[in-house]
C-alpha cells in the first residue's frame, strides 16, 4: 500500500518496509499510463516529482538484485505481483543500506508535499474477485421488496391500547436489516382522531377512518392497505398489542422471499397473552434496555394455541384477489377466522412456530345482546366484488 512515512512508528523495520512500499509507489506513478490519464493537468505538475524519486530509486538499486525487479516493474507497472516484488527487494536493500535511508526519506517527504495525484494500494486487496458486469449490477440493484404493515387501532378509554401501540411501533423501528422497503400505516378508526398527535410521529403513515359504531377491524385494515402510498408486494396485518423482536421483519420477509409459492402465513402457533406485570416488564426490556427480544422464561401469560389473528403476512395480489377482510364483521370476533379460511382456499397458507407476545389491555365486549357479534354472517361469502377499503365507510 502506498503510504507516507511522515513519522516514525517506533518500529524501525516497519518504517523501512513502509519506505520500500512508498518508493515502489513512486515508480508506479512515474511509469503507469493510468496516472496521466486520470488527471492530465495535475500529472503535468506532479510528473517531475515522480521522476525525481523514480530516478533516485534507479540510482539506489543500480548494480544490485533490486535493479532487475525495478526494470520489470517499470515495463509493466500494472502488474501487482511485480510491484510487491519490487517493494520487497527495496525493503531488503534499505535494511542492508542504513546510510542511504535518510536521503531517500527526505526525498520522498519533499515529493509528498508537492504531488497532486497520489497512489493507494490496499494490503488486503483481492485481485481474484470476478469482474462485475451490467447484468450483475442490474440484479443487485433491484428495488427492495416493498412491504406495507397495517395496524388497525382504536382506544377510547384509559390509554392502555395507545401505550401498546406505541410499544409496537417502537419495536418495529428497532429492527435488524431486512432488505425491504417497509411502510408502517396506523389506521385509527373512531369518531374522532383522538391519538393522531401521539401516533403520527412514530408511523410512516397515519390514516383516520371515521367510524362511530363498533370497531370494525376489517374495514380499518382494508382502508390502510388501499390508502397507503405505493404498491406493496407483501402485506403484514399486525394487531396493536403485539410486541415484536428485533428479527421480526428480517425473519418473515425472508420466509416470503425464500418460498415464492407461499401465499400467506401466520408466523406463530402460540400467542402468549401477558399479564399486566409481564407486559410492563417486556416493554421495558425491549424498549428501555434495548434488548433484541424478550425471553419467555421471564414472563407470565396465558397461551392461546393457534389463534387465527394478531399477525398475518400475505402477498398483496392474493390479498386483493380475495377482497381483503370481510367488512361486514364489526365488534369482536370472526373476521380473522374468515380471512384465514379464504386465504387458505386461495393459495398456500401455513404457520411457523415463533412465539408471539400479546400485551395486556382491557378486554372488549365479546357479545351483543348475549350473542356473538357476527353470528349472522355466512363464512367465506366475502369477495372483492363491489370494492373494499373505501374511506367513506365499510361495505355492508
Amino acid at each position: 500500500m502506498a503510504e507516507t512515512p511522515a513519522t516514525s512508528s517506533g518500529n524501525p523495520e516497519r518504517d523501512v518496509r513502509s519506505l520500500g512500499r512508498r518508493l515502489a509507489a513512486y515508480v508506479f506513478l512515474a511509469y503507469d499510463p493510468s496516472v496521466p490519464a486520470v488527471a492530465a493537468d495535475w500529472w503535468e505538475i506532479s510528473g517531475p516529482h515522480y521522476r525525481d524519486v523514480a530516478g533516485a530509486v534507479a540510482e539506489f538499486a543500480a548494480g544490485r538484485p533490486a535493479a532487475a525487479d525495478l526494470d520489470r516493474f517499470a515495463a509493466e507497472p500494472g502488474d501487482r505481483a511485480l510491484e510487491s516484488a519490487l517493494a520487497d527487494s527495496l525493503t531488503a536493500l534499505l535494511l542492508d543500506s542504513p546510510a542511504d535511508r535518510p536521503r531517500l526519506e527526505k526525498l520522498v517527504a519533499a515529493a509528498d508535499e508537492q504531488v497532486l495525484v497520489d497512489y493507494h494500494h490496499g494490503v488486503r486487496i483481492d485481485r481474484s474477485a470476478p469482474a462485475v458486469g451490467l447484468d450483475d449490477v442490474a440484479a443487485w440493484a433491484r428495488p427492495r421488496t416493498p412491504v406495507t404493515i397495517v395496524i388497525p387501532f382504536r382506544d377510547r378509554v384509559g390509554g392502555a391500547r395507545a401505550r401498546n401501540l406505541l410499544a409496537c411501533l417502537a419495536a418495529l423501528r428497532d429492527q435488524d436489516e431486512h432488505g425491504a422497503r417497509v411502510r408502517v400505516t396506523v389506521v385509527e378508526s373512531d369518531s374522532e382522531p383522538r391519538w393522531r398527535g401521539t401516533v403520527e410521529p412514530l408511523a410512516d403513515h397515519y390514516l383516520f377512518a371515521r367510524h362511530d359504531g363498533h370497531f370494525n377491524k376489517s374495514w380499518a385494515v382494508n382502508a390502510g392497505v388501499r390508502n397507503t402510498p405505493g404498491e406493496p408486494e407483501l402485506i403484514c396485518v399486525l394487531d396493536t398489542d403485539i410486541l415484536t423482536d428485533r428479527r421480526f421483519l428480517a425473519r418473515n420477509i425472508g420466509r416470503m422471499t425464500a418460498e415464492p409459492t407461499l401465499s400467506a402465513f401466520l408466523p406463530y402457533r402460540r400467542m402468549y397473552c401477558l399479564d399486566p406485570e409481564s407486559s410492563s416488564a417486556a416493554i421495558r426490556g425491549r424498549l428501555e434496555r434495548g434488548d433484541a427480544d424478550v425471553p419467555l422464561d421471564a414472563l407470565r401469560s396465558l397461551v392461546l394455541r393457534e389463534p387465527p389473528g394478531a399477525c398475518l403476512w400475505v402477498r398483496a395480489p392474493v390479498f386483493h384477489a380475495i377482497g381483503g377482510f370481510d367488512e361486514r364483521f364489526q365488534g369482536w370476533g370472526g373476521e380473522d377466522d374468515d380471512v384465514v379460511a379464504r386465504l387458505a382456499r386461495a393459495g398456500r397458507l401455513t404457520r411457523f412456530d415463533d412465539p408471539l407476545l400479546h400485551l395486556a389491555h382491557p378486554r372488549p365486549e365479546m357479545t351483543l345482546d348475549g350473542k356473538p357479534f357476527n353470528a349472522h354472517i355466512r363464512p367465506l361469502s366475502w369477495t372483492a366484488d363491489g370494492g373494499y377499503g373505501d374511506l367513506r365507510g365499510p361495505r355492508g
